[in-house]
């Protein structure tokens, strides 16, 4: 379904269907784009990978706005080779290779902060960082002939979250924290609980098939 096609549902579904409506066409864009980003990051709906530029001696890559979760990561050097490089913590590093952040090297793991994806040595050379992940839509729905980036059999789910919304706005009118609060629960069943963001970058720096650090 497009943006159109979900808006008309979200009225009939919702009562909404007598000018003047209850929820502005913007506002349902709105809810029906939050749902999509959230659907994407509790279910994991959208993986996508890059290529970056590494420069010798710059350890701190930014990374794309959307990612939220990095799976695979590889440096492929001028030469034609190419390099695992896994994830780690800080602390991982401090104690297993003190002095990680002034050494000149070729980097063998990587962590992820919020927007950067910091290496674990300055660069030696020029290289280019392979990365496969997961990400968020890059842009919001907006045109009634624009469709969610996730499969269409997730399309009737996005709703959902966009009712929860809808219903959670304090408004004389709409606010009913009961429905709001179904909604979220038919949301949660179909995409699962949304993860929190700090344990799930330690897990990823601790997945049983990457290598760990040793001392």
């Amino acid at each position: 379904m497009n943006l159109g096609e979900l808006r008309d549902k979200f009225r009939s579904d919702t009562g909404d269907t007598v000018v003047p409506y209850f929820w502005s066409n913007e506002a349902i864009a709105r809810y029906l784009s939050e749902a999509e980003a959230e659907a994407a990051i509790r279910a994991k709906l959208i993986h996508d990978s890059e290529d970056l530029d590494v420069v010798a001696g710059e350890s701190a890559i930014e990374l794309p706005e959307s990612l939220f979760d990095i799976q695979y990561a590889e440096l492929r050097a001028s030469d034609g080779n190419t390099y695992v490089i896994t994830g780690a913590t800080r602390r991982d590093l401090d104690t297993a290779k003190p002095g990680w952040r002034t050494t000149t090297a070729r980097p063998e793991y990587y962590v992820h902060d919020d927007k950067r994806l910091i290496l674990s040595a300055l660069p030696d050379a020029n290289y280019t960082l392979y990365i496969e992940f997961y990400r968020t839509p890059t842009e919001p729905m907006e045109e009634d002939e624009d469709e969610p980036e996730i499969h269409s059999i997730h399309h009737d789910g996005l709703l959902d979250w966009a009712f929860k919304l809808a219903y959670s706005v304090p408004d004389a009118d709409t606010f009913n924290p009961g429905k709001a609060k179904d909604a979220e629960e038919a949301f949660e069943r179909m995409f699962g609980r949304r993860p929190d963001a700090d344990i799930r970058r330690r897990q990823n720096a601790n997945r049983p098939h990457r290598n760990r650090i040793h001392l």
